[in-house]
């Protein structure tokens, strides 16, 4: 018999497909990435299918008196009380004060950015000294943030204190060297405002001082010195270290594709076409195999080594690398329009506090028994993914506001009357545009406050371990907060006076690399000492060396693939 004809279809269906493309598809998964995948996807089956023994006896000795080192860790490190919105926001606020002070600090002697982005002096000759200024960088983000969150009541004021110093000094100084120039082309906070999904500074600078933030603290928890407070709290509380899960999970939506309406690619991912059946699965697989990859990696060092792991985070085999690839497959999987996210979000949200209060999931999350299923063994993990969907999905919302505001800022200052004036007022104080569009964010910071202590107050308290409405709200609010301090900061020193921190930047284009580096560093340092046994003294030190090391990771990685983008570039 003679077959049919083949017609030529842009959008064949799934099956003819398949029979089309089999070939290619083995071709493509028989590569070095499609290696990686099954590797991957195999690890994660057998961590499924196989349990642990050793976590399954610490699941089964849950409330036994902690005998080993692992034991001891864990209940060291959990059961906390938790602080209060106060003390996160004022301990946090570090950070940015840290880099609007080093802004001041070069502003006083004189060293500023030209319309070329080239580093010069008051008398025009640039700046050559990376190194120095990365040292300058460390001295006033790092070493702040390690100071106010070891040492809140002694730290925290004498770092504002400081900082708020060297700020007076730069104020003084603009105000003698009011005659500088202020050329166009001069970077902004905002990036290349007239152009869409340009980078935006003030959104680099955030998500790079929250994970140096989240460095600190993941190893800091593990010593004496740290106060116990601060730590992550059981079931309900308010904890600094339970703001670094929920701001990963939000500093990734505001700078994903959707936020800043970037459209999608059309790519090949395995074989698969992007008008095919099933493309947007092949895609969500291919974004998120790193974090499996990360995931099962830290799953089996964790039993490896014998580290310890409260169950009562995420359960006995999540963890939060599994979170960040659920919420990122889910954003993938399910298209939703960005000017509708933040809507879809809040409804996502509602839904999942209407099951943790009415329905009894909340209580079973916050019990002490757990059943044979995978889903039971990993209740926290799993039935706290509604909540960081929908935190990701009001980031996600929140971001392409942001986006369309810097936009339509641009629009504003350029169709306004007096535009040469307005230009050459641009970056300095008295740009009202930008001052305004700083005020809209920091009422919308207002309004997610007090939804955050509404919920708080009257339906259920902040619970990180279930994501619940108030958490999430908390995080938004926290968060663009946090924002509206960095681009505070960016216009009373814009990159006319003063340079932009160079080791934001990198950690920023290296985040990946500062946020593996910065948990082996503290893998290797709780494996190879008891650090519940260390002095004051030797924590801090423990605490700068390992920032110095994660910080010169990142440095070192970004020079050698700059270097090696330029030889390719020249050949």
């Amino acid at each position: 018999s003679q077959s049919a004809p083949r017609i030529s279809d842009p959008r064949p269906s799934s099956i003819a497909w398949i029979g089309a493309h089999a070939a290619d598809i083995i071709t493509e998964t028989m590569t070095a990435r499609g290696y990686a995948l099954r590797i991957a996807l195999m690890a994660a089956l057998l961590l499924i299918m196989c349990p642990l023994p050793a976590w399954g006896a610490k699941a089964a000795a849950k409330g036994a008196i902690p005998s080993t080192k692992r034991e001891r860790k864990e209940a060291f490190v959990s059961g906390n009380d938790g602080t209060t919105f106060t003390e996160v926001s004022a301990i946090v606020a570090i950070v940015p004060l840290g880099a609007a002070a080093r802004r001041a600090l070069d502003v006083a002697r004189g060293i500023r950015m030209n319309a070329k982005g080239e580093t010069i002096t008051g008398s025009g000759a640039k700046v050559t000294s990376a190194a120095h200024g990365i040292v300058a960088d460390f001295v006033f983000l790092v070493v702040p943030a390690v100071a106010a969150m070891m040492s809140p009541e002694v730290g925290m004021p004498a770092a504002a204190g400081i900082l708020s110093l060297v700020l007076h000094v730069g104020f003084r100084s603009i105000a003698k060297r009011d005659d500088w120039s202020f050329p166009d082309g001069v970077s902004s906070t905002f990036g290349d405002e007239s152009k869409p999904h340009a980078p935006r500074p003030y959104l680099a600078a955030y998500r790079a001082a929250m994970t140096l933030a989240t460095a600190v603290a993941i190893l800091a928890i593990d010593f004496h010195a740290f106060p116990r407070r601060l730590g992550k709290t059981r079931h309900h509380g308010i904890g600094l270290m339970d703001v670094g899960s929920g701001s990963f999970v939000l500093a990734n939506a505001l700078v994903s594709r959707e936020a800043r309406g970037v459209p999608p690619t059309k790519e090949c991912h395995f074989g698969v076409e992007p008008y095919c059946l099933g493309y947007n699965l092949v895609v969500a697989l291919h974004n998120t195999l790193p974090l499996l990859i990360c995931g099962t990696v830290r799953a089996v060092m964790v039993y490896a080594f014998d580290y310890q792991q409260p169950v009562e985070e995420y359960g006995v085999y999540w963890n939060f690398f599994f979170t960040l690839a659920a919420v990122c497959a889910a954003g993938q999987l399910v298209k939703i329009p960005p000017k509708f996210s933040a809507l879809a979000g809040a409804l996502v949200l509602a839904a999942h506090q209407h099951f943790l209060t009415n329905r009894g999931i909340g209580e079973f999350i916050r019990g002490d028994t757990r059943g044979d299923d995978w889903h039971l063994l990993n209740k926290e993990g799993a039935f706290s993914l509604p909540g960081y969907y929908a935190l990701y999905l009001m980031g996600v919302g929140v971001g392409n506001l942001l986006e369309r505001s810097v936009l339509a800022l641009h629009d504003a200052r350029t169709s306004s009357e007096g535009d040469k004036a307005s230009k050459a007022k641009h970056g300095k104080a008295g740009d009202k545009w930008a001052w305004q569009w700083l005020m809209r964010l920091g009422i919308l910071a207002g309004w997610f406050w007090g939804a955050a202590l509404a919920c708080h107050s009257y339906v259920e308290p902040v619970s990180r371990q279930s994501a619940n409405a108030a958490y999430v709200l908390w995080m938004m609010a926290f968060n663009v907060q946090t924002l509206c301090t960095f681009v505070l900061g960016a216009l009373l020193f814009p990159s006319a006076f003063g340079r932009t921190a160079k080791l934001l930047d990198v950690c920023n284009r290296r985040l990946l690399v500062v946020f593996l580096v910065a948990n082996a560093s503290t893998g290797i340092v709780n494996v190879s000492t008891d650090t519940m046994e260390m002095t004051d003294v030797e924590a801090w030190v423990a605490v700068f060396v390992h920032m110095a090391a994660t910080c010169a990771a990142a440095v070192a990685v970004d020079s050698l693939l700059a270097s090696l983008k330029g030889k390719v570039k020249a050949e």
